[in-house]
């Protein structure tokens, strides 16, 4: 079959390293590169992951997965400690990340599948029994036997039919939006921490980005916004929101964070996940359309790739019988 998957986050890529086995699998990215919400930003000479910032094992199927780039040394373990702040809660469990970047895991994972970046689905249409994806220039892509999405939910639930039989589970799905501030400097800033965890909005969560494993020198922070903070200042003036993170990550700093030559920040508008679809996937056979993605089962990095494992094995049910 001829099969095309939207989104090249770690959903979508794992997923498709399963389907090209034995199908023509194709990756549509919106961005620049693979990485989805592992993502990584450079602003030579500083390197920013600015999506997740890190993530835990919980499971033996991803442990297994990750059992060869731990052995490469692509997964490594960071921090050590984290400091908190108003009486954060953060798991014990040892955190993991990429090197040497966040989205490396996504760039190993692309090497081997066919995956176009910079091409933003705007809408689907159904012809004689195949689809065709509409880009946002207009351009018609296909036509494919299957679409399935691991774009967020919402930007699924606006790609998908209102007769998708998983609509239910798509609108019942909320995510929230995160800001993330990333701060160069040009020496280090002797902080006590490497990384901090705040209960406290309008923080979420600070790191010094440049001591990760394989980052380059020059001294990078990543601030991240508290989630449900974000999701109500979505839509404010940047340089308010920029100016109120400022403010509040100095006074965790102990220092003046304003005095960052480069600043830079981003908006994800759909970073966690409030409430899970509920399901590892959504797939309707009817119309060959699909859904996986970190917000079918609670948000997390491992999450995602349990939710296009699961897909990856209906569809190799399937395909047998």
């Amino acid at each position: 079959m001829k099969i095309a998957i939207i989104g090249a986050g770690l959903a979508g890529l794992t997923l498709a390293q399963r389907l090209a086995k034995v199908h023509d699998v194709t990756v549509y990215e919106k961005a620049r590169g693979p990485g989805g919400r592992m993502s990584t930003r450079r602003a030579d000479p500083f390197v920013f992951d600015h999506g997740a910032q890190y993530f835990t094992v919980e499971t033996e199927r991803f442990t297994r997965f990750l059992a060869p780039f731990l052995d490469s040394g692509l997964i490594t373990s960071w921090p050590k400690d984290i400091a908190r702040i108003g009486g954060a809660r953060l798991s014990n469990k040892e955190k993991w990340v990429a090197s040497p970047a966040m989205n490396s895991l996504c760039k190993t994972l692309a090497g081997g599948v066919s995956v176009q970046t910079q091409v933003h689905i705007d809408h689907l249409e159904r012809v004689r029994g195949t689809w065709t994806l509409v880009d946002k220039t207009g351009a018609q892509l296909g036509p494919f036997d299957w679409v399935i999405s691991s774009a967020p939910s919402v930007q699924t639930a606006a790609l998908f039919p209102d007769e998708f039989s998983g609509r239910a589970a798509l609108d019942k799905t909320e995510m929230t939006g995160c800001f993330a501030l990333m701060l160069g400097f040009e020496a280090p800033l002797g902080l006590s921490w490497t990384a901090l965890k705040s209960s406290t909005p309008p923080i979420g969560w600070m790191a010094v980005n440049s001591t990760k494993p394989g980052r380059p020198e020059p001294y990078s922070i990543l601030i991240q916004s508290d989630n449900e903070w974000a999701e109500t200042h979505l839509e404010d003036d940047p340089d308010k929101v920029r100016s109120a993170l400022l403010a509040a990550a100095s006074d965790h700093a102990g220092t003046d964070l304003s005095a960052a030559s480069h600043q830079v920040m981003h908006r994800w508008r759909y970073a966690a996940t409030r409430t899970p679809a509920g399901a590892p996937f959504l797939i309707d056979p009817a119309l060959n359309l699909a859904a996986c993605g970190d917000w079918c089962l609670g948000g997390k990095v491992e999450a995602a790739f349990l939710s296009a494992s699961e897909l990856a094995d209906q569809f190799e049910s399937s395909s047998s019988t």
